[in-house]
This record gives C-alpha cells, structure tokens and sequence, in this order.
C-alpha cells in the first residue's frame, strides 16, 4: 500500500513539472512565433535544464502539440458558455469570438494549421488534435440545435461553417493593409456577411 502511495505522488509530481514546462512554453509563444521558440528557451523559462525538459517531452513537436491542445481546450469553455447561456450567442458572435481567439493568440492558430496540414502526426497526437476539433464542430452544431435547426441537419452546417471562417483568417490574416487593426477589421466584415448567409438560410425564417 505504501509504494502504490509513493509511486502516486510521485506520479503526480511529474505531472505537475510537465504542466509548468507546457505553461513556459505558452508564456513563450505570446511572445514570439512558435517556430522561433526553441527547447532550450522553454527550459529556462522553467527553471529546469535543456536535458530534464526531456523527461518530460521526447520531442519539441510533442510539446508544441500538448500545449496547443491545451490552450483550445481552455478557450473552448468560453465558446461553451456562449452556447448554453439562457439567450444562446447569435451565428455572428459565436464566429467573431472565434477568431478573434485566434487572432489574439497567433500561435495558436499558426499550429492548429501546422496540425491541420501535417499527414504524419503519431497517433495519440492525431486522437487528441481530432478531439480538440470535434469541440469546434460539437459547440457550432448545438448553438445551430438551439437556434431551431433540426440535429440532422446541424452537423453537416457545422463542418462547413467552422471550415469556412477557419479559411477567412488563413485567406486574409496577411492582408496587405497598413497595419494589425485594419487587417481585423477586414476580417470581421468578412466574418460577419458569411455570418448573415447562414443566419438568413438557417435561422431568420
């Protein structure tokens, strides 16, 4: 009984250490791209050597993975919130909040579309990503069930909603205007006439 315990704690000790080297590694990618953020830099800013980081993370993708994994997680909830409220969140708002998300945190978005394009990740890696996605289409489908569009109907409108304001930030997020602001706003008049489409097609009957 008592190495059961001890091999719980200590268990639960590498976890913890695991969660400060993801949260190092976040703490670097709003500063910086995530592709110039290297191993080294995240085992500094956690305080621990470039060889214990390993102990952790066999690879700088699999930690590059887990904290994008985590940080859509966390964000998810706020999408939740805005689905399950008394008054559900208009198409439009569900969809400015979302990329704004993403705008706000470029390197989230620059390794979801990293995740997206590549065809080799390792298989518990690629259960986690689709699960993460399936969020995004889950929580569009239900805010579309509560508008009063049928459940058949709701998931194939979800797949092609996300996938269509996912490919106006990748369009237009380098947009040649004169600067961060200017490009948002452009996106969101994007956003928000594709918001239109499928409110007055699903919803405004």
């Amino acid at each position: 009984m008592a190495e059961s315990r001890f091999a719980e704690l200590k268990e639960k000790e590498k976890e913890a250490r695991r969660q400060i080297v993801i949260e190092s590694a976040l703490v670097l990618f709003a500063k910086k791209p995530f592709y110039e953020v290297g191993m080294r830099e995240v085992a500094d800013e956690a305080g621990i050597s470039p060889a214990t980081i390993y102990r952790y993370f066999s690879s700088q993708e699999e930690l590059f993975n887990e904290a994008f994994l985590q940080d859509i997680s966390s964000a998810s909830k706020t999408f939740k919130s805005m689905v399950l409220k008394d008054k559900p969140a208009s198409i439009e708002e569900f969809a400015i909040k979302f990329v704004d998300h993403l705008i706000e945190n470029e390197s989230t978005f620059q390794m979801m579309t990293y995740l997206m394009l590549k065809n080799n990740l390792a298989n518990p890696v690629m259960g986690k990503f689709d699960s993460v996605t399936k969020i995004s289409f889950d929580l569009f489908e239900q805010l579309l069930v509560r508008h009063g569009v049928k459940k058949e109907n709701a998931r194939m409108y979800s797949h092609s909603f996300i996938a269509s304001i996912t490919g106006i930030l990748m369009t237009f997020r380098h947009y040649p205007l004169k600067n961060k602001k200017a490009i948002r706003n452009h996106i969101i008049k994007v956003i928000k006439i594709t918001s239109s489409l499928y409110t007055d097609q699903l919803i405004s009957k």
